[in-house]
């Protein structure tokens, strides 16, 4: 195992060219339904990920947390910067405009990685970094009945001092509640990516198409995006409700947090079990490799698996203007070391129409 302290050169191009399309679009915007019936228009969304929220596989490591609240709404008209990237984006891939409907959204989260052994101070050359990131995301999505097209700039900071705080509150409450001596507090935050803070940034492109339904009962649809910034990488999904189906094909709440393919419906009542898969090819990760700022412990591009899998099943209910969904989430390693693991999570989704 080759464990390097690198400021990658496509790094810097990544996050270059990714905050060059921030700043041109500097308010972003995000999901739409507009074809259904007793629609709602504008929502709040709230949405936590935690490997606790899984019993059996819980092992309070890796992808261990994540948080974020978003606010969402329908435009019908007016001019905003994103708009006319995401049209011309549009124009070049040749996804189309017609008299697609937009709806916008901006959302703010944090996400959280850590090792297998918290109790540890000095770096783990054979485990993942600590990492996290605090973020402010805005999307703006063109959609039809058939397909929808967003384009969403994020601009965050990672190694703030905010996740181990939480992280230590949350274990020390747990201790509290059960009684035990675990778990421990984290002891390597110290050693986190970008430790003392350091901006960043991420533009994504997604385009989601539904392939079959049958109307109210089920549907298939696939999903592929790309990202450019901290996270440069490209993915294809796939993804299938069944039940009694009131909202958008692409409304099925996955990944919510790190947006996969989730677009929050303004729908009425239903309700629907679903699954989704999806294939990512990584280009560059600072969560793993480091940006600018120097980091105790990062990892080299060829340490890192370049095809990563991921899915989700899960149940969604709506009633009203409320809507609840839970699923359970898995992961395939991200690093090529001895200790290749998976990983798995719940997410649970709330969201509200007024």
């Amino acid at each position: 195992m080759k464990v390097f302290f690198i400021d990658s050169c496509f790094s810097n191009k990544a996050l270059t060219l990714s905050l060059a399309f921030f700043m041109f679009g500097n308010t972003l915007m995000a999901a739409e339904p507009v074809y259904e019936s007793q629609q709602r228009s504008r929502g709040i969304g709230f949405y936590f990920d935690q490997d606790l929220l899984v019993p059996y596989v819980n092992e309070d490591r890796d992808y261990t947390m994540g948080l974020a609240f978003e606010f969402f709404w329908e435009k019908k008209d007016g001019i905003y910067p994103l708009d006319g990237l995401a049209g011309q984006a549009g124009q070049w891939l040749d996804l189309g405009r017609g008299d697609d409907n937009i709806v916008t959204s901006f959302i703010v989260g944090t996400v959280n990685y850590t090792p297998n052994d918290l109790s540890i101070s000095t770096p783990i050359l054979t485990e993942r970094p600590y990492a996290s990131l605090i973020y402010l995301g805005n999307k703006r999505v063109r959609a039809s009945k058939n397909s929808a097209v967003a384009v969403e700039a994020l601009l965050g900071v990672l190694g703030t001092s905010v996740a181990r705080e939480v992280q230590q509150a949350l274990h020390g409450w747990w201790r509290d509640v059960a009684d035990t001596n675990e778990p421990v507090d984290p002891q390597g935050w110290d050693n986190q990516i970008s430790n003392g803070g350091e901006l960043t940034t991420r533009l994504r492109f997604s385009n989601s198409r539904l392939r079959a339904e049958s109307p109210g009962l089920w549907d298939i649809a696939t999903t592929w995006s790309l990202s450019v910034g901290y996270q440069t990488n490209a993915s294809l999904g796939v993804s299938a409700r069944f039940g009694k189906i009131g909202s958008s094909f692409w409304s099925i709440p996955f990944d919510p947090v790190n947006r996969g393919s989730f677009l929050p419906s303004l729908s009425s009542d239903e309700w629907y079990v679903w699954a989704a898969y999806r294939a990512r090819l990584v280009g560059y990760d600072a969560l793993l490799q480091g940006q600018f700022r120097h980091s105790n412990l990062t990892f080299a591009y060829e340490d890192i698996e370049k095809l990563l899998h991921e899915g989700a099943v899960g149940v969604t209910l709506a009633t009203g203007p409320a809507q609840v969904s839970f699923s359970v989430n898995a992961k395939t390693a991200e690093l090529k070391q001895a200790t290749r693991r998976n990983h798995f999570w719940g997410t649970l989704t709330l969201i509200y129409h007024f």
